[in-house]
């Protein structure tokens, strides 16, 4: 069993590093890329959302959340609300199971992760139909699993400031 992970996440993260990674974030959102391209990139404020609500639940929970998700909304210039509810729903529920989450390798993470994505696409999904847009396909639902593939990395990058302050 790998030790070292707990370990490194009891140290403090500075707010400022949190925000850093956020406004990275939601800066992606602002890219203009190629048409098309959106269908396969994972929703990445939303994976922060699910690392920060993991990892550190003091800093990050339904609140900033729901505020990050109204962000992620004006940005997107899409369904006014969408990503706030969705994400502060995905909060509360990492929140629920917080303690035995950061307890679990990285593999079970990661699928923890993939039905979590999950459903922030299938809630956002649901708001859209509800205000009368047209299911946007399966192809909707590959973002998730790209971000899911994406989460050992993410995880693997965000500790890197504690293997810097160790020298």
């Amino acid at each position: 069993m790998n030790y070292e992970r707990p370990q490194e996440l009891l140290k403090p993260v500075k707010r400022r590093f949190i925000l850093l990674t956020f406004t990275a974030a939601l800066l992606l959102e602002l890219l203009p890329l190629p048409l098309g391209s959106n269908r396969w990139l994972p929703d990445f404020v939303g994976m922060l959302i699910l690392y920060w609500s993991i990892n550190q639940p003091r800093r990050i929970g339904i609140g900033i959340a729901f505020g990050i998700g109204l962000l992620a909304d004006v940005i997107s210039t899409g369904l006014f609300g969408q990503h706030a509810l969705a994400y502060s729903i995905c909060a509360y529920l990492v929140l629920l199971r917080q303690r035995q989450l950061v307890m679990l390798n990285l593999g079970q993470q990661t699928l923890v992760v993939l039905l979590l994505m999950m459903n922030i696409q299938l809630i956002m999904a649901l708001a859209r139909s509800i205000t009368g847009s047209a299911f946007p396909g399966l192809s909707y639902f590959l973002p998730p699993l790209m971000g899911a593939l994406l989460w050992p990395l993410l995880s693997k990058l965000m500790l890197l400031p504690y293997h810097s302050d160790r020298h």
